[in-house]
């Protein structure tokens, strides 16, 4: 079973594979990033009907986007990895949105601004922070999530170490490569 989390956005949204099956859930739980990071997760286990003890790897994205939520996910990924016994990996924004479309992809940030890889055409744009209800960011993540998800499984297949002491954010290493506003 695989988790795959994206909280760089509005809201926190997550995706669960068991077998066959993919259940979705966005956080809509009060309000801060703590507890919409929390609630997604949390939703997706009860519809699943499983436990973190199930999982066999975490996916998360470490930005860009939201540096505040985007910090809480990979450290509760972290944590959540520890406690599970499961492998994580984290990936950037850039590089799930390179597996969905291969010229990339540019993200609108909570300020408005356009945030691309140096150099950059993307293929398309992600707006983290449209003003929309959870479900329908949700929907719209869908692929997004499904790409973490096949992320995982060729992480797991490779037999990649998945070690929760490798997992970092790279937002801001990603800027200081050359990523630009």
């Amino acid at each position: 079973m695989i988790l795959a989390l994206d909280a760089s956005g509005r809201f926190s949204v997550t995706a669960l594979q068991r077998g066959n099956e993919t259940l979705y859930a966005a956080g809509t739980s009060g309000r801060g990033a703590v507890r919409s990071v929390y609630s997604s997760v949390d939703r997706a286990f009860e519809q699943a009907g499983v436990k973190p003890a199930d999982l066999g790897a975490i996916v998360v994205n470490t930005g860009p986007g939201s540096w505040t939520a985007t910090r809480i996910a990979v450290t509760y990924c972290a944590a959540l990895s520890f406690g599970a016994g499961a492998r994580v990996f984290g990936a950037s924004g850039f590089d799930i949105g390179r597996r969905i479309n291969p010229a990339g992809v540019a993200f609108v940030d909570q300020l408005g601004k356009t945030v691309v890889e140096s150099e950059a055409t993307p293929g398309f744009v992600v707006n983290l922070f449209a003003e929309v209800e959870a479900e329908a960011y949700l929907e719209a993540r869908h692929a997004w999530l499904g790409q973490m998800l096949e992320l995982g499984h060729q992480k797991l297949s490779a037999g990649a170490a998945g070690d929760p002491l490798d997992l970092r954010t790279t937002y801001f290493q990603e800027f200081l490569t050359g990523a630009k506003r």
